[in-house]
Formats: structure tokens, sequence, C-alpha cells
């Protein structure tokens, strides 16, 4: 009993649904995760559901912040998603160790057939963004244009990144 339920009516249907799950299983859904140290990088995850939103507003959105949640809070919807965005203020010009481990997490999985994008806001250099861009076309995701935001955004770069979600 520790490996889980015993299928005993229709046993063909957990069988059916793990050839789901294995065949680029997807639904109509994106993944937002991110951190942020002075939650510049938040704004911009909020501005681009927004913009997801105002296209399609079916397309059910779940934005995480990766400090505040369990990986496997995360990990089930990217999983589920068709696409996911990746975001984070730059510590020492490279990615929040968070969401460094995240994105060792996805790799992992090997996902295919998934769009990706990266985006954050910075300061002085925007490594981050182009770090968290490298590895998720080495993850295997298929790559859309990164987004950077120098400092706090403002209304031109939140509306950036509405552009960025539509």
């Amino acid at each position: 009993t520790s490996h889980g339920v015993v299928w005993r009516g229709r046993p063909t249907q957990i069988i059916e649904q793990y050839l789901a799950w294995a065949n680029q299983y997807q639904e109509d859904r994106i993944t937002i995760f991110y951190d942020s140290m002075s939650n510049n990088t938040r704004m911009m995850a909020d501005a681009i559901a927004q913009g997801i939103h105002e296209v399609d507003p079916g397309v059910a959105v779940k934005i995480f912040n990766v400090a505040r949640h369990d990986k496997n809070e995360i990990l089930a919807p990217v999983f589920r998603s068709k696409g996911i965005l990746v975001g984070s203020s730059p510590m020492n010009n490279v990615m929040m160790p968070t969401v460094a481990g995240m994105l060792e997490e996805i790799t992992g999985l090997r996902f295919r057939n998934k769009r990706a994008s990266a985006f954050g806001s910075y300061g002085w250099t925007g490594g981050a963004v182009d770090r968290i861009q490298t590895r998720l076309m080495d993850a295997g995701f298929d790559i859309s244009p990164s987004l950077k935001s120098k400092w706090r955004p403002d209304g031109v770069a939140l509306a950036e990144c509405r552009e960025q979600g539509r």
C-alpha cells in the first residue's frame, strides 16, 4: 500500500492516463514563477498575466513566488501548462538561487512541446534574465523573446509586460 492506490475496477484507466501524460501532455494554461528582491519582478509577472487574460480569458494563469511556495506546488502546474514564464531579479549578476533550483528540477523532467520565456527587472546588469533564457533553451523549451525592465517598472515597462503576455 505504500506504492499508492490499487486500481481494482477498470485498471486500464490509469494506464491510459499515464500514456496521455507521457505524450507531451498540456492543458490550456500558463504558469508564471519568479523571485524578486524588491517586488519589481512581481509587478512584471502580474502585468504579463494581465496581458494573457486580455487576449484569452479562458487560459488559466497561475503565478507563484518561488520563495513562498513548495516546489511541488509549482512543478505540477508547469507539467500541465502549455507554456511557462520565469522571472528573477539578479543576485550577483545571476538569477536568484530559488529560481535556479526550480530550473534545475524542470530540466530533469525533460518537457517537450512547451513554450517558455524569461523576464525580470534589474539595476545595473540584466544577467539573470539572460541566464534564465539560456537555461530554458537548454531544458528543451521552445523559446519566446525575453523581457527586461531597468529598476522599478513604470507605466511604459508595464505596458511592455502586458504586450509580452499578449
